[in-house]
């Protein structure tokens, strides 16, 4: 298998109606460059590609990445029986460029959509304060179960560096995360996964930005599922998007929300707005790069490379 093909950031990098490769990110480039130039990782592999400097061993590194995670599947396709866990296998699968027939990715998948509407899951069940806000069975359908309510809660991590402390908040989360997911793989072909993507929409409180029901990085998970909704469904996912957008502070932030996170969550969409807030949004997220190159206090090379994304996207 080759090294998956993504957009080159030497060949993009032009500062926008300037003629001129910005200062400030070329020099940002070049630390991340260093970060990753030795690792024998996925997000390494991926950033040295996206550089468009590989490796002269990443075709193997490439193959040896998918085998390791091949092997740390169960024999019900999940890892270590958790959905994040498993959810994220299956994205790096894709990143990895397995198709959608690949064993691994199969395994992974079939485990993965098992988990849809299975006991546990968000909007389980009814009462009437959650009736009268739309956060019950009659409003949400087709959400994937993190675990059954007598499991053991543990607090859930998620690549943007985000960690999920409340079990509810981690159930909501852990299922916008799957749906992202499998919408990667077309799977919106099913009936329960076209109903997950609609109970988002019309959940009307998760688009109130005035209001402070919804913590503003579990709204951002739901936009990540949003933004990878095939295009028929642009009418419904962009006024979502817009709505988060408005409320960007001045200095390109959100208030009370992961940057990375919200940046990555808005790569997904293509409309003018989310690429002037990406836009906005360089200035902190060149500030935030570390010494080493990367782009978070524990040197965390997921979110190094969406900062990397976020670059090649506004350039």
């Amino acid at each position: 298998m080759t090294v998956p093909r993504t957009p080159s950031l030497t060949r993009r990098r032009m500062a926008p109606g300037t003629g001129q490769a910005s200062p400030e990110i070329v020099a940002a480039l070049e630390r991340a460059r260093a970060f990753f130039a030795e690792r024998s990782t996925r997000p390494a592999l991926l950033a040295r590609g996206m550089l468009g400097k590989p490796l002269s061993g990443d075709p193997v590194l490439c193959e040896h990445l998918i085998r390791e995670r091949r092997r740390k599947t169960r024999m019900d396709g999940s890892i270590h029986g958790s959905l994040v866990e498993t959810t994220r296998t299956l994205a790096e699968l894709l990143d990895l460029g397995c198709p959608p027939d690949h064993a691994a990715v199969v395994r992974t998948s079939g485990y993965v959509l098992a988990q849809q509407n299975a006991p546990g899951h968000f909007g389980e069940g009814c009462e009437p304060d959650r009736h009268e806000v739309g956060e019950c069975r009659h409003a949400l359908q087709g959400f994937f179960s993190l675990a059954t309510r007598d499991d053991e809660f543990e607090p859930s991590r998620f690549p943007t560096g985000v960690v999920v402390e409340h079990e509810d908040d981690a159930r909501f989360a852990a299922s916008c995360y799957a749906l992202r997911v499998v919408l990667r793989m077309r799977e919106d072909r099913r009936a329960a996964v076209r109903e997950h993507l609609e109970s988002l929409v019309g959940l009307e409180s998760l688009w109130d930005m005035t209001g402070d029901r919804w913590d503003s990085n579990l709204r951002v998970f739901a936009l990540a599922a949003l933004g990878t909704a095939p295009h028929t469904h642009r009418a419904q996912t962009e006024p979502c998007a817009k709505a988060f957008i408005s409320a960007q502070a001045a200095d390109g932030t959100w208030h009370a929300t992961n940057l990375v996170h919200a940046l990555d969550a808005l790569l997904g969409f293509a409309m003018p707005e989310s690429i002037q807030a990406l836009r906005r949004a360089i200035p902190p997220l060149l500030a935030s790069q570390q010494s080493d190159g990367s782009f978070s206090p524990d040197g965390d090379e997921e979110v190094t490379l969406i900062a990397m994304r976020v670059f090649a996207r506004v350039a």
